[in-house]
């Protein structure tokens, strides 16, 4: 191997070895600093825009999903009654019917909400109908809403064998 070979295997194994996070002793946390806990993100305002809705359901999902091994899929659920706010909520239930769900792995998380609960409510459990029994086993599902209907929602998502865990917004 040429010299130039023998120093890009050495660089770039020494980026590998720079990426491992190998705690030191020195660097173990103390009781105090792991009870603190990384308050909720403020939740934007019911007339903000999808981007300001994206990013607070992300942050919510770093928060309630540091197990889940992927990158999530994100789900803002327009308000309104209007139909382009009806059409969004239909291919983005499409979406997750017939596109992401079927190649979701197991680890995998879906985060949905949006401005008004009972649209996320609505669309979670017109998504339940359209999914086969068993569709999301292993798939955990962060439902971001309003905390009086986390029952019904997880009900309606029971058979999907989804792990759906829930933040009152």
């Amino acid at each position: 191997m040429t010299r130039s070979g023998w120093l890009a295997c050495a660089g770039l194994a020494v980026f590998t070895l720079m990426g491992c996070n190998h705690p030191s002793a020195d660097s173990t946390p103390s009781a105090a600093s792991s009870a603190l806990t990384t308050p909720d993100p403020t939740k934007p305002d019911a007339t903000a825009d999808d981007n300001a809705w994206g990013k607070y359901l992300a942050a919510l999902g770093k928060l309630h999903g540091k197990d889940v091994r992927m990158r999530p899929y994100i789900y803002v659920i327009p308000s309104g009654d209007s139909a382009a706010a009806a059409s969004r909520r239909q291919e983005e239930a499409d979406s997750i019917s017939h596109s992401i769900g079927p190649i979701l792995i197991p680890g995998s998380m879906l985060i949905v909400g949006g401005p008004e609960g009972i649209q996320t409510e609505t669309f979670l459990l017109g998504l339940s109908k359209e999914l086969k029994a068993g569709a999301l086993k292993g798939i955990v599902i962060l439902v971001v809403s309003d905390a009086t209907r986390q029952s019904t929602i997880a009900n309606a998502l029971k058979p999907t064998d989804a792990t759906v865990r829930f933040v009152a917004m």
